[in-house]
């Protein structure tokens, strides 16, 4: 038995129908499938996110201040594309819950932190879920449901503090549902998704924690397959989604770019906007160096779970780090002064000793520093610029 050769497909156009005639050997045959009614839908959802997208791009380069950031912004709207996708088109609220990256070394977004894991599932507000996990040796985990929306996002937040962890280092969260009296997140009426951070002062070497999550109510079958609804209408809403990150971003780095090389509070409704956590205390600054320029930092952190000083782009990325790149320096790694202050040198040159940030060559950086849990109030950060 042998075969005379490979079928060929010669799809014919159409408004309603697709035909399909193929060639096996000496015998011809004709299928026709119907391809319903949603092609002209879909090519015009198809068409509008297109242009929304080419629109996107184009006010991204412009909004960005340098060669360098212009080459960013549009990476970073592919990442916030791949991002959405994966949010309302792989793990859709509704379908069975999954953990998957919302950034990662190679996706990133609002200030990012390098030491940070971060994991999200979508929820629906009258659902029940379980979370089983290991605590690990990272110095913070937290819980945070927030909602859809731009203000006032934070519905519910819970640390490891406020855990019961079993001597072993597990422990059992519910999320959703009634107050089971402990180790519980409330989802309230309007929660879209948690985010669960694992601050760490090694990801790669150090001792992490593992999750799982479930659905107990209610009980879900298969995941379907993909609808065109489902598409169309993440096709019209990811152009907007997206054009409201990118202009948060700008809006924030532009202010900072007012007051160069200076260090600035951040505002608490900037950290519930950027979905960030509550536990966190952040200050930023915008460091603009000439040549022969650096910036030297000075700073007194109070006890805290944790705290870091990193760096970002203009689009609020963290840098490349995954080989080990001097661009986040945490408190267990940092060389003090024999007073307990700490100095940290921004630049694109190695001083050779102490704590550096790696400007990379750039002219330009966003610094932020971040404190996990202070038990005292922050003293200022000291910036000033040094001669190299």
């Amino acid at each position: 038995m042998g075969v005379a050769g490979s079928p060929r497909a010669r799809w014919g156009r159409g408004t309603a129908r697709a035909r399909i005639e193929v060639t096996e050997g000496s015998q011809e045959g004709c299928v026709t499938l119907e391809d319903g009614d949603n092609r002209q839908v879909l090519a015009e959802a198809w068409t509008g996110f297109t242009d929304a997208l080419r629109e996107l791009g184009l006010d991204a380069l412009e909004s960005a201040p340098t060669d360098a950031d212009r080459a960013d912004a549009l990476r970073f709207v592919l990442r916030q594309l791949a991002y959405r996708e994966e949010q309302f088109l792989e793990y859709p609220r509704g379908q069975k819950p999954e953990l998957f990256l919302p950034e990662s070394p190679t996706r990133k977004l609002f200030a990012d932190c390098p030491d940070t894991i971060y994991h999200q599932f979508n929820v629906v507000p009258t659902g029940v879920y379980r979370i089983r996990g290991t605590r690990g040796a990272s110095p913070y985990i937290s819980f945070t449901a927030y909602r859809s929306g731009i203000t006032d996002r934070v519905v519910a937040d819970l640390h490891d503090g406020e855990l019961d962890i079993a001597d072993d280092g597990t422990f059992t969260l519910t999320v959703g549902g009634p107050d089971p009296g402990s180790n519980w997140l409330d989802l309230g009426d309007d929660a879209a998704f948690v985010i669960i951070r694992e601050y760490t002062h090694d990801r790669s070497g150090g001792v992490t924690a593992t999750f799982h999550v479930e659905q107990l109510e209610p009980e879900l079958g298969h995941r379907p397959e993909l609808d065109a609804r489902q598409l169309v209408d993440f096709l019209g809403i990811v152009g907007p989604g997206l054009r409201w990150v990118n202009e948060a971003t700008v809006r924030l780095s532009a202010q900072l770019r007012q007051r160069p090389n200076q260090m600035n509070e951040a505002a608490a409704e900037l950290v519930s906007e950027m979905a960030g956590t509550p536990h966190n205390h952040y200050q930023l600054c915008y460091v603009r160096l000439a040549p022969g320029e650096a910036l030297e930092l000075e700073l007194d952190p109070p006890p805290c779970r944790y705290w870091s000083v990193h760096l970002n782009n203009w689009w609020l990325e963290s840098p490349e780090y995954r080989d080990g790149q001097s661009v986040c320096i945490n408190d267990a790694h940092a060389e003090r002064e024999p007073d307990g202050r700490v100095r940290i040198l921004v630049g694109p040159d190695d001083p050779g000793s102490g704590n550096w940030l790696d400007t990379k060559g750039r002219t330009e950086t966003i610094l932020l520093a971040r404190y996990l849990l202070p038990e005292n109030e922050l003293p200022p950060i000291v910036t000033r610029l040094v001669s190299v």
